[in-house]
C-alpha cells in the first residue's frame, strides 16, 4: 500500500504541474491572439488609408475599367482577409 500512496502523490505533481503549464500556454495564447487582432485592424485601417491616398492622386487621369476592377478586386480581398484573421483571433 506505501507504493501506492507514492504513484498517487507523483501522479498528482504531474497534474499540477500539467495544469500550470496549460495555464501559462493559454494566457499566451490569449494575449497574442489579442495583439494579432489588434494589428490586422490598425493594418486594415493604415491599407484603406493608403489605397485612398492612392485612389485619390489618379482621380484626373482616364484609366481602364481593368484597372479598377483589379484594384478592387484585390484591396477587397485583403481587407477581407484581415477582417477575417482579426475575427478568428
Amino acid at each position: 500500500m506505501n507504493n501506492l500512496g507514492e504513484v498517487l502523490g507523483q501522479m498528482s505533481k504531474v497534474v499540477t504541474t500539467n495544469t500550470k503549464t496549460m495555464g501559462v500556454l493559454a494566457s499566451r495564447a490569449m494575449v497574442l491572439g489579442k495583439f494579432f487582432a489588434s494589428q490586422c485592424v490598425e493594418i486594415s485601417r493604415s491599407f484603406r488609408r493608403g489605397i485612398e491616398d492612392a485612389m485619390s492622386l489618379m482621380d484626373d487621369v482616364a484609366l481602364a475599367a481593368e484597372y479598377h476592377s483589379a484594384l478592387l478586386e484585390l484591396t477587397n480581398t485583403i481587407l477581407g482577409s484581415l477582417k477575417e484573421s482579426a475575427r478568428d483571433r
